[in-house]
């Protein structure tokens, strides 16, 4: 059985991922308050330990500037909090430890602090994305002894478009048929001059013409949905970027549809509405007519459809038109893979009439292996 050769840097897998910038990736609500209340309410996560830290550094430097008026700040325990003797209360995180444990990232120019909230740059997303390709790669590798597979070779394809022959220009290019009217146009028979040549224009294609379309409906943000189709967004942008040739387009919908930028997902995703899928897919079917190569979209979703345009359908209608739209991306020749993170009567109804036409592909997954399951069949269809 062929397996993938899954190109995992050593080097890399050395590396710790950065959980603390994850976890405050994945946070809808990144507001330096929010965050104090998060890391309050939350003590063992990442960032409530990351400012634990600075809590704790903070008590020491106030204790040496003033010792004595520190004496029997940890004499008695709050028993109530939770608090035992000589340790900082989890509860009494402040905003200047969050800020203190931001500090390094925002000098790395991971993250940035605007009107309040916190930013992931592009940088921060970028480091993101590799991390997490790195780990969803290690997982399949666990499960694919490599096998070396060769790239297929894509690059370009001759145009309708001809131009004179330039010295050094191939003979293999020569527009055959074009050449011979001109000699004929010239005097009358085949005795060809160096200026009857027409040469066909080579187009450069891309190998690559992906979008990436995640629902942002409300129900998205249950069980870690949303945040598992984000971080399985920025990987499948990574994998698919590394070639300069491929085109990326992203989508986010709910009742409307949105365009991003491949690495503002992060910052600009906000769950809620309800669900025009079929909007989703024209948007990108639309966006990528006039791109060469492949075409594919990725759709994450977790519920059926019940919105077009603005207006809330009944199940039934409202998948009606996603078939119709579907069978527009067959016509077109847009590959559609339906990646589901529910498996309820109705999406499993939609998703059988989907398979039986030959409209496309779906998966049924959960937000714990979304991530594999897209990248391992991304790489399975590259090879």
């Amino acid at each position: 059985m062929k397996t993938i050769d899954l190109d995992v840097c050593n080097r890399c897998n050395l590396k710790r991922e950065d959980e603390f910038l994850r976890d405050l990736a994945y946070n809808e609500d990144r507001y330096i308050n929010d965050l104090v209340k998060r890391a309050r309410e939350e003590p063992e996560s990442p960032l409530a330990l990351e400012a634990l830290k600075q809590l704790s550094q903070r008590l020491d430097d106030q204790e040496e500037e003033c010792e004595e008026e520190m004496e029997g700040l940890f004499s008695e325990p709050n028993q109530e909090d939770g608090d035992m003797p000589g340790v900082p209360g989890r509860n009494e995180i402040q905003e200047e430890d969050i800020l203190n444990a931001l500090k390094e990232h925002e000098e790395r120019g991971l993250v940035s602090i605007k009107d309040g909230k916190v930013i992931v740059t592009s940088h921060g997303v970028k480091k993101l994305a590799a991390e997490a390709l790195q780990r969803i790669l290690r997982s399949l590798q666990h499960r694919n002894s490599g096998v070396h597979r060769e790239k297929p070779e894509l690059g370009v394809e001759l145009s309708l478009r001809t131009r004179r022959y330039e010295a050094g220009d191939d003979y293999s290019l020569v527009d055959l048929e074009k050449t011979a009217l001109n000699a004929l146009k010239r005097c009358g028979e085949f005795r060809f001059e160096p200026e009857d040549f027409e040469i066909r224009e080579e187009e450069h294609r891309a190998k690559l013409c992906a979008g990436i379309i995640i629902d942002e409906s409300g129900s998205m943000r249950d069980y870690g949905k949303l945040e598992a189709a984000m971080e399985t967004s920025l990987v499948l942008s990574r994998l698919i970027m590394r070639e300069p040739d491929n085109v990326l387009k992203v989508f986010a919908f709910s009742d409307k549809v949105r365009r991003l930028e491949p690495w503002a997902i992060i910052n600009d995703v906000i769950s809620g509405g309800d669900t025009d899928i079929r909007g989703a897919l024209a948007a990108f079917r639309r966006e990528c007519r006039k791109e060469q190569g492949d075409k594919q979209a990725y759709l994450i979703t977790d519920t059926e459809p019940n919105n077009e345009d603005g207006r809330h359908l009944s199940f039934e209608n409202a998948a009606n038109g996603l078939i119709e739209e579907a069978s527009r991306y067959r016509q077109e020749k847009i590959g559609l893979n339906i990646i589901m993170l529910d498996e309820g009567p109705e999406l499993k109804k939609l998703a059988s009439t989907i398979a039986k036409k030959g409209l496309g592909r779906v998966f049924f997954t959960v937000p714990e292996t979304i991530g594999e399951v897209v990248v391992e069949d991304y790489l399975s269809g590259r090879m």
